[in-house]
Parts: C-alpha cells; sequence; structure tokens
C-alpha cells in the first residue's frame, strides 16, 4: 500500500508539470501571436513611409532635372556676359540669377537627401531587434529611430 500512496504523489507532481508547462505554452503562443501583429502592423506602416517617399524622391528628381539645366544657362550666360561685356551691373544681375538656381539645386538635393533616408524599414528592424533581446532576456537601452518631421 505503501508503493501505491508513493504514485499518487508523483503523478499528480508529474499532472502539475504538465499543465504548468501548458500555461507556459499558451502564454508564450499569445506574446508570439502580439510580437507578429506588431511587427505586421509596423510593417505596414513603414512600407507606407517607404512608398511616400519614394515618391517624393521621385518627385525631387523630376524638379532637379530643369533647376540643373536652368542654373547651366544661367552660368552661360553670366560667362558669355562677363566676356562680352565688362559692365558691373548687368554682370551682378546675371550672377543674382545664377546664385538662385544654385540655390534651388541645393535645397532640392538636401530634401533628396532626406527622404531618401527614410527608406530602409530601420523602425521595423529596430522593434525586431528588440523583441528578439526581449525574448532572449537581454535590455535595450538604445534610442529607436525618429522620423525627421516635414
Amino acid at each position: 500500500m505503501n508503493h501505491e500512496s508513493d504514485k499518487k504523489p508523483e503523478q499528480s507532481e508529474q499532472e502539475a508539470l504538465a499543465q504548468a508547462l501548458t500555461e507556459q505554452l499558451s502564454a508564450l503562443s499569445g506574446q508570439t501571436t502580439t510580437a507578429a501583429k506588431e511587427l505586421s502592423e509596423i510593417f505596414r506602416l513603414e512600407m507606407q513611409l517607404t512608398v511616400d517617399d519614394t515618391r517624393r524622391l521621385l518627385i525631387t528628381w523630376l524638379a532637379i532635372v530643369p533647376a540643373i539645366i536652368l542654373a547651366w544657362i544661367s552660368f552661360s550666360g553670366l560667362i558669355a556676359w562677363t566676356i562680352y561685356n565688362v559692365s558691373g551691373s548687368v554682370t551682378w544681375a546675371i550672377s543674382g540669377v545664377t546664385l538662385l538656381q544654385f540655390s534651388l539645386c541645393a535645397t532640392l538635393l538636401s530634401l533628396r537627401k532626406r527622404f531618401r533616408s527614410g527608406i530602409g524599414f530601420r523602425r521595423t528592424k529596430s522593434h525586431a531587434r528588440r523583441i528578439v533581446q526581449e525574448v532572449s532576456g537581454e535590455t535595450s537601452d538604445s534610442n529607436q529611430p525618429t522620423r525627421s518631421t516635414r
């Protein structure tokens, strides 16, 4: 009879362990589902940002082509006018137009650089790294990248 009483506590202990394992697996499944939902939402939002930034990048490239042409024409006009007529006032006028065109080019190039930096799914990668660190038990004190203001 002593042998049967030893089996019951051992069996109930195994059942308790099985129950605890089932609960842990269920919790892990819920956490995995939540993480997958978060990552898919971040991916969707970042894909939308990437498409928007790609469109803006294309628009700036389309805008910079005529600006480069106008800057070249203005610069050529400046050189031609300077050689032809050594008058200070006309040269200053053409120089002003040329500088205006070059400043437009610089502005468009800086916008292009800003829009291009938004492409690449940085936030999704960062969030995935944070989830992996949390799963592996590490903590992350790194700052997450933020979107620059428009």
